[in-house]
This record gives structure tokens, C-alpha cells and sequence, in this order.
């Protein structure tokens, strides 16, 4: 009687293990934690099959520079082609696991071009946890619209990282190179 206990309970411990999320990608929604409810609706995915939204033009977007809610919000431009764009993103992912998100807000904004949308950009965010709200902004007319982010924005280069919270703001240029950099950009605007 006893070896028919094994297999019950080999596919019980299988189905347990079979849960865990370490055996899985994090399927967080793209708004999840958001801490304004516009700026939630704004994340939320308005294509078939996306984790995230797709937006051609910065009026759709400009709320994300707006909010005045004493919430410290980090807005970072990335494209799955930049590599020190890449590379910084372990900092941003460790920010917002060390934050309470009802202090701060990251987001990350992509420029990928758009017909990389939908399989590259796609491919990148699903193979890595999606811990930060991503947009995918395909308006390729920069110079119309990035003196809007900041006017220290001059050139169209990335990654770039707007700092802000209520009337303070910090305009960062380039890679951020550790987390502890990345904490020091944080407090220039708390």
C-alpha cells in the first residue's frame, strides 16, 4: 500500500512545483501598482497580444510629464537597440524593488522604431519580468516633441532619464551606470 502513495504524492509535489514562479516568466500587468489611476489607464496595453501600450504621438503621452501628486516620478527613454539602455535597465528594476511605489514611479518608454513594436520589442519584454510600466512611443519626429520632456533634451540620443516630482524636476543624459548613481538622481528631486 504504501508505493501507491509515492506517485500521489510525486504529482502533488509536481503540481506545487509546477506553480512556483521561479519556473515562470512574471506576467505583472504592464499598470500594476501605478500609483495615479489616469497614468494607470494611460499603461494599460491597447494592442492584441501586448503587454503594454503603443502610442505615435506625444500628446497621448504628455500626461506621464504632468502629474503633481508629491510622487517622484523616473521616465526613461530606452530602445531595444541601445545597448547601454540595456544595460541600465538592472538599476531601474532594482529601484523599484526597493521603493514603495506609493513614493515613486518608474517608467520606461521605448523609441524602438514601429515596425519593431510588435516582434522585437514584443520578444524583449516578454523574455524578462515586466516589474516596470513600459509604452512603446513611435513619433519619429523628435525634434517636434523632446524639448517638451525637457529642454536640456537638445539631440535625439538615449537613454535619457527625466526626474520629477511636483515642481522639481532633474533631466539626466546618458547611461546611469550603477544603482547607487540612480539613487542620487532620485534625491536631487525629493
Amino acid at each position: 500500500m504504501p508505493h501507491i502513495f509515492r506517485p500521489l504524492t510525486l504529482l502533488i509535489c509536481l503540481f506545487a512545483f509546477s506553480q512556483c514562479t521561479l519556473l515562470k516568466p512574471a506576467t505583472v500587468e504592464n499598470n500594476s501598482g501605478v500609483v495615479s489611476s489616469e497614468l494607470s489607464r494611460l499603461l494599460e496595453a491597447n494592442g492584441p497580444d501586448l503587454k503594454y501600450p503603443i502610442y505615435s504621438n506625444f500628446s497621448e503621452i504628455e500626461p506621464i510629464f504632468k502629474q503633481n501628486d508629491g510622487v517622484i516620478y523616473v521616465v526613461n527613454f530606452w530602445a531595444t537597440w541601445c545597448r547601454p539602455c540595456i544595460q541600465e535597465m538592472e538599476h531601474f528594476d532594482h529601484l523599484m524593488a526597493e521603493t514603495s511605489r506609493k513614493d515613486l514611479q518608474v517608467i520606461m518608454i521605448s523609441l524602438d522604431k514601429p515596425e519593431a513594436i510588435r516582434t522585437k520589442m514584443k520578444d524583449f519584454v516578454e523574455s524578462r519580468p515586466l516589474l516596470i510600466p513600459t509604452v512603446a512611443f513611435t513619433d519619429n519626429f523628435y525634434d517636434g516633441w523632446i524639448y517638451k520632456v525637457d529642454p536640456a533634451w537638445q539631440r535625439s540620443t538615449i537613454p535619457v532619464t527625466l526626474f520629477y516630482k511636483n515642481g522639481k524636476r532633474y533631466f539626466n543624459k546618458g547611461q546611469i551606470n550603477s544603482y547607487r548613481e540612480l539613487e542620487g538622481l532620485v534625491d536631487r528631486v525629493r
